[in-house]
């Protein structure tokens, strides 16, 4: 029987972050450069509040939204109406406005089989990789497949 992995040996400790005021556009040119899924949200402390993924950038930009619906423009006057259709560039939203707000962490010492028994309860693809409270890496479920073609 072939040794148990822990999450040690699989995470990437290099862990792209956000941080809650950073604007959607910036938030998915860095994923793409970095080409990483998602990212955890952390706050000034360096404590992860929330986890954005290139799903809920690319459902948050593709959601049109005009500037009545948004709260930006109000007026039931009929000579407004071209105004409030108009669409809003929601570009420069801050990701903590679409972040999930749950944070899923385990430790290094966490075997594979646990974090992938998680992922699949929770039906997430990333759980953050802390020590004492701070973060030190991230295992996705991509990480964890590499388990399973290990063992054939």
């Amino acid at each position: 029987m072939p040794p148990r992995r822990k999450v040690s040996e699989l995470m990437n400790p290099n862990v792209v972050c956000l941080m809650p005021d950073t604007p959607v556009a910036d938030a998915q040119k860095l994923l793409s450069e970095r080409g990483v899924s998602g990212a955890p949200v952390v706050d000034a402390n360096g404590q992860a509040v929330g986890v954005v993924s290139q799903s809920d950038l690319v459902r948050h930009q593709a959601r049109r939204v005009t500037a009545a619906e948004s709260g930006r423009f109000y007026s039931d006057t009929d000579e407004y109406d071209d105004i409030k259709d108009q669409v809003v560039d929601r570009s420069q939203t801050p990701v903590r406005g679409l972040m999930t707000p749950h944070v899923f962490s385990v430790t290094r010492d966490t075997s594979a089989a646990v974090a992938a028994s998680i992922m699949r309860e929770r039906r997430i693809h990333r759980l953050l990789v802390t020590e004492r409270g701070r973060l030190v890496g991230v295992v996705t479920s991509l990480d964890l497949l590499m388990v399973v073609v290990e063992q054939g």
